[in-house]
């Protein structure tokens, strides 16, 4: 069965609500590039609070697999008290927080030089049928709270190995889903520092047949064949980011990160383009 063609679409896509800057985030928020964490000119001494706030643009796949793509600008947001915090993504973190990506409210778990881990909750935005011509027929996948753990190690020499599991808190199809990631940051100045991640991503069968499955009666709408799905690996994501300190309290930041799907997903008649890349860069400002 033929797919459906790909009409024009608006290459700029502004989010101008600021409370899904905030909270609201894809099931794959995970899988874009991050920022590294603070550089040595922006590290203070510990208190008890800290916020930022600031800005990201982002440019990427409308879903992943998508031949569209979309430039969004989006505000960020971060405020900790103690060990818990609330951030629109991890180049947002504040001073304290565990930088594991994703954003959303979150509790510190452990706060060891070595290893930190966090449980936390986030708005899932889902996906909405009208986002992409590719996805006509399919409906759309539900907003959702998601429960997040975040496991991080640090090895020596920058070195980090973190783990993600995120869930569907609410039952609304989102499923299970985590990556696996080996990273490394990298202080070459006091003022800039990189960082580079390659991760492993995960899903169990609902979360899969959510976005990569089509349902017999999805496949009488939409003229795609029916795709059951199975758990199993989802995608290889190779990234890289940056940080520049302009002041003490002031920092760009940026990446880009190349997902290659992997497994069932990769072959779901969804899928137009099996690699995808994406970029971002921001601006943030520490009080």
């Amino acid at each position: 069965m033929p797919a459906p063609p790909l009409p024009p679409h608006p290459a700029w896509r502004p989010r101008h609500a600021f409370c899904a800057g905030l909270l609201a985030a894809g099931p794959w928020a995970a899988a874009l590039a991050q920022s590294t964490e603070e550089t040595e000119v922006e590290r203070a001494a510990p208190r008890a609070w800290d916020a930022a706030i600031g800005f990201v643009v982002n440019h990427g796949p409308r879903y992943p697999g998508s031949a569209q793509r979309d430039t969004s600008l989006a505000p960020g947001l971060a405020v900790r008290w103690g060990r818990f915090s609330l951030a629109s993504r991890s180049a947002f973190s504040v001073r304290g927080a565990e930088a594991a990506g994703g954003g959303g409210l979150r509790v510190e778990l452990a706060q060891g030089e070595r290893l930190r881990s966090s449980l936390g909750l986030r708005l899932d935005s889902g996906r909405r049928e009208s986002e992409s011509e590719e996805l006509r027929g399919l409906g759309d996948v539900r907003r959702t709270l998601r429960l997040r753990l975040s496991v991080t190690y640090r090895l020596d020499d920058g070195w980090r190995l973190r783990s993600v599991t995120t869930t569907d808190a609410l039952g609304r199809g989102g499923g299970t889903q985590g990556e696996f990631q080996l990273g490394r940051d990298l202080p070459l100045t006091p003022a800039l520092a990189v960082n580079g991640t390659l991760s492993l991503g995960w899903a169990d069968r609902r979360h899969l047949q959510s976005y990569f499955g089509i349902t017999p009666e999805q496949a009488a709408r939409s003229g795609y064949p029916v795709t059951p799905m199975s758990a199993g690996l989802r995608d290889l994501t190779l990234g890289a980011g940056w940080r520049y300190a302009l002041a003490p309290r002031w920092a760009l930041f940026g990446g880009a990160s190349a997902t290659r799907l992997i497994d069932e997903a990769a072959s779901s008649p969804l899928v137009r383009e099996r690699d995808g890349w994406n970029v971002n860069a921001g601006l943030v400002h520490r009080f």
